[in-house]
């Protein structure tokens, strides 16, 4: 009767190692759900660098130099401190855009820059081509578009001359920029 006890005892507990072990194979399989979001914390950084975009050629399309930069995985976005971008077109530099911090956000395709903003104008073609600046508190860039925009209040310097607006849409691959509203003009007569 003992023996038939044990035997007993012995087939309960295979069983239930049996069961157990199905239990947990069958947990692995089902996702893990969790209602609590990621939190906005840094996974990498950057300090002091210089980092280059290349387009299909391979030839640079824009360059970013920094301070420092740090990336947020929970949306896949970037902050950086006293950016400087540069956009080039066929090997050359046309276009840069600097300001005291940015954020970037959407795999990289908007950046929002803000404080101190600065767009220049590099490499200026045609007969008495001068330089084009413009400055403004905030200012968003498409850079695979090759666009800038903002509704803030900008003013655009070329030589002596400026125009303020509140407002510009500029494509900078075809060197055209378009004032929103409330648009002002000072412009200096050649001297003679």
């Amino acid at each position: 009767m003992a023996k038939l006890h044990y035997l007993m005892l012995l087939l309960l507990i295979i069983f239930l190692a049996i069961i157990s072990g199905w239990i947990f194979e069958s947990m692995e399989k089902l996702p893990v759900l969790t209602k609590e979001k990621l939190r906005h914390d840094p996974d990498y950084f950057f300090k002091n660098f210089t980092a280059t975009t290349t387009n299909n050629k391979g030839q640079p399309a824009y360059q970013l130099k920094a301070k420092y930069l740090q990336h947020f995985p929970d949306d896949d976005s970037m902050e950086i401190q006293y950016p400087l971008f540069s956009f080039y077109e066929n090997n050359i530099k046309t276009w840069t855009a600097q300001a005291n911090e940015a954020l970037v956000t959407k795999n990289s395709q908007i950046i929002n820059l803000k404080g101190d903003v600065i767009l220049n104008q590099v490499s200026p073609t045609g007969k008495n081509a001068q330089v084009v600046k413009l400055t403004a508190a905030q200012l968003t860039i498409e850079p695979e578009n090759r666009l800038a925009h903002t509704r803030s209040k900008v003013k655009m310097y070329k030589g002596e001359n400026f125009i303020q607006s509140l407002g510009m849409k500029a494509d900078m691959s075809k060197n055209k920029i378009e004032f929103l509203s409330n648009t002002r003009s000072h412009y200096v007569l050649p001297k003679n």
